[in-house]
């Protein structure tokens, strides 16, 4: 039996190759990891360039440079000019600062005294202190000055003979030895009493504050300022005290008396002339010629 082989009709037929934009013998990852080298490489070069441009913008338009170092050049004037104004303003304030003048009228009179106990009475010790005391507030009557400013009082050392100015003008403190040191400086609201022995017959002054201790701190001076001029700048300047005070107006040897009551029982004992004549005096006696 012979057996017959028939040709299929149907023909193989190719299917149309895809074409590819990858380099001929490379795989399509190599290729990616490729492009992306490529394009890390560019990179750099594009912002040399970017950068090279802007360098020869500025080159080329050097006014853009200059304005803002002109700008910032304004800018620091403005500021040194606004802080010449800060310093100018407290100069100024600085001229609201008031010395008290000397007085060593209280010493003198302590001088005068101890000649009198001495070489008259022939009592030596208290003649010596009497001596010592008057000096020592002679002496310095004529260094240590009070001042008051707007906010607070303080004391400096001027040499003798200078005059009042001289003390306002002065920047540096006494320190305060005495009491724990720091500037001899306190504001009017540390203030928490004060008194004035005696308005008319000034001898002595003191105060209280809360600034050096929180639990106070008295400060006591002899009379060696002007009593005037110093009790019109506590009661104006300080708060008012526990004890009522008299006015400037009222100051005479009568308002000395009535601050103690040593000097009331002693009013009682005066007759009606000598009354009068303490109304009168206003100073102190036999030294101070202001009636």
């Amino acid at each position: 039996m012979t057996s017959v082989v028939t040709a299929s009709p149907l023909k193989a037929v190719r299917a149309p190759a895809c074409r590819s934009s990858f380099p001929r013998g490379a795989t399509p990852r190599a290729a990616s990891v490729a492009a992306v080298v490529a394009s890390a490489s560019a990179r750099p070069s594009q912002r040399w360039r970017q950068r090279y441009s802007v360098s020869a913008a500025s080159q080329s338009n050097p006014g853009r440079d200059g304005d803002v170092s002109t700008a910032r050049g304004s800018h620091a004037s403005a500021k040194s000019a606004s802080r010449n104004q800060q310093v100018a303003a407290a100069s100024t304030s600085d001229s609201s600062i008031k010395a008290v003048p000397g007085d060593f009228r209280i010493g003198v009179v302590l001088l005068g005294v101890s000649v009198f106990l001495g070489p008259v009475c022939h009592l030596w010790t208290q003649f010596g202190i009497h001596a010592f005391i008057g000096a020592t507030l002679a002496v310095q009557s004529t260094r240590i000055r009070f001042r008051f400013s707007d906010t607070d009082i303080s004391i400096v050392i001027v040499p003798p003979g200078t005059a009042d100015s001289t003390a306002e003008e002065k920047t540096e403190i006494v320190d305060n030895k005495l009491q724990g040191g720091g500037a001899s400086q306190w504001s009017f609201e540390s203030v928490q009493n004060w008194g004035f022995w005696f308005p008319g017959f000034p001898i002595w002054a003191y105060f209280t504050e809360n600034q050096t201790k929180a639990e106070g701190q008295l400060h006591g001076f002899p009379a060696i300022w002007d009593g005037k001029k110093m009790y019109e700048m506590m009661l104006t300047k300080f708060p008012p005290d526990v004890y009522p005070n008299p006015p400037l107006e009222d100051w005479n040897l009568d308002t000395a008396f009535e601050s103690t009551q040593l000097g009331r029982l002693i009013k009682t004992k005066l007759s009606d002339d000598q009354l009068v004549a303490l109304k009168e005096t206003k100073g102190l006696p036999l030294v101070d010629n202001n009636k």
